[in-house]
């Protein structure tokens, strides 16, 4: 009796493995793929055991990369990007919104927009009951205190597990006043505690001492816009890391990049690079940004905070194992270990000189870039070298 080989969905085949997950650092593996998930990882997997086989030869492979702070409510906002058009575009496969809905409009974004995309979307909750929806007309949303309903808010958090992980909370001169501010972080605070999720707080631009912000913030919450140029940051006028900004990275509070252009200062990040504070999670901010401001997607990120001494397996790390660890969902995602959601990003890794920018004329150069070769998504093909396959459904 004979029996048939197993057959797998998608192969992938030739590539070089970088899943800082699993510890594989730049070795020659297959991927198989059945049933969405990841099925084998090996040095050699015959192609006749797979329905569809891609030659990646020559290219890097690593798992589908989770962009921790991104704004995808397209449409139900004024600055909200298409996801699958600005994640599958760059290999990242989950992106998570950073607050652009409250609990009053949560609903349409859950059940209409988010389902609408191929992308694996999940967010965190605005402490203000609309979110973003209102900035364009009235500036950050939280003027006014009244706007924030604790209890609500947590039941929204508690009523979506799996898809809303906590509270978003924007700490900036134009989104509340100085003198409100200290509330609004208490009753991000009360929300998050009482609904069980993480403290997200957006940092650049504070009209508050960034210290001050700090001690609301415990192991797993996450200051986004960490390596922003203003002046409440986390150097000191001597440019070195701040004490208290050591010591919420010592107690687990997570540094994300929120890079945007406008919230990431180059010669900041290099600081605290050197002086062993990177990044621990690398997040775009993408959205439609006004004109003059200038951003990039998950895979210049990589390339640009390795140009800037993050080694290669490290920049990856904090774009896929590391935010997953954030989510908890480390067993689902952020690895290409067999049995974990088959998504995975294959690039091309260029050579040359590559240019990167930020906003006060800043420049970062590189010999390498990650320039996306193909997306995959859920175990199948969903972006091949500058197409979608497929729109998610409608």
């Amino acid at each position: 009796m004979t029996t048939s080989p197993a057959s797998y969905d998608l192969l992938l085949k030739g590539g070089t493995l970088l899943d800082p997950g699993q510890g594989i650092i730049n070795h020659r593996r297959d991927i198989a793929f059945q049933g969405g998930q990841v099925a084998e990882v090996a040095e050699n997997i015959a192609p006749e055991r797979a329905a569809n086989v891609v030659d990646i030869a020559g290219k890097v492979v690593t798992p589908g990369l989770i962009d921790l702070h991104g704004h995808f409510y397209h449409g139900g906002t004024g600055s909200a990007v298409h996801a699958d058009q600005n994640c599958l575009s760059a290999g990242a496969t989950t992106g998570v919104d950073a607050g652009s809905s409250g609990f009053l409009n949560l609903g349409a974004m859950r059940d209409y927009v988010f389902p609408a995309h191929r992308t694996r979307l999940l967010a965190f909750l605005h402490i203000g009951a609309v979110g973003l929806a209102a900035n364009r007309a009235l500036g950050g949303g939280l003027q006014d205190l009244r706007i924030i309903d604790v209890d609500q808010t947590a039941d929204a958090v508690k009523d979506n597990p799996g898809f809303l992980f906590g509270i978003k909370v924007r700490m900036e001169l134009n989104a509340v006043a100085h003198w409100d501010a200290p509330e609004a972080m208490r009753r991000a605070r009360a929300a998050a505690d009482q609904s069980g999720g993480k403290l997200m707080v957006h940092v650049s631009g504070t009209p508050i001492p960034l210290p001050q912000i700090l001690e609301f913030m415990g192991p797993g919450d996450i200051v986004t816009h960490a390596f922003n140029g203003n002046h409440e940051g986390i150097l000191d006028r001597q440019d070195n890391i701040r004490p208290e900004v050591r010591a919420a990275s010592d107690r687990g509070v997570i540094m994300d990049l929120g890079h945007a252009g406008v919230h990431c200062d180059v010669e900041v990040a290099k600081a605290a690079i050197r002086q062993g504070l990177p990044p621990d999670t690398i997040s775009t901010d993408i959205h439609l940004p006004p004109p003059g401001r200038r951003v990039y997607l998950m895979n210049d990120l990589i390339s640009k905070f390795h140009a800037m001494g993050m080694p290669m397996e490290d920049a990856v790390a904090a774009s896929t194992s590391r935010p997953a660890q954030v989510l908890g969902l480390e067993e689902k995602i952020g690895s290409l270990a067999p049995g974990m959601s088959g998504d995975a990003a294959v690039y091309d890794l260029r050579e040359g000189r590559f240019v990167w920018h930020d906003m006060v004329r800043n420049k970062v150069e590189g010999k390498v870039r990650l320039d996306t070769f193909l997306t995959v998504r859920n175990g199948a093909v969903a972006w091949r070298e500058g197409k979608l396959t497929e729109m998610g459904p409608c």
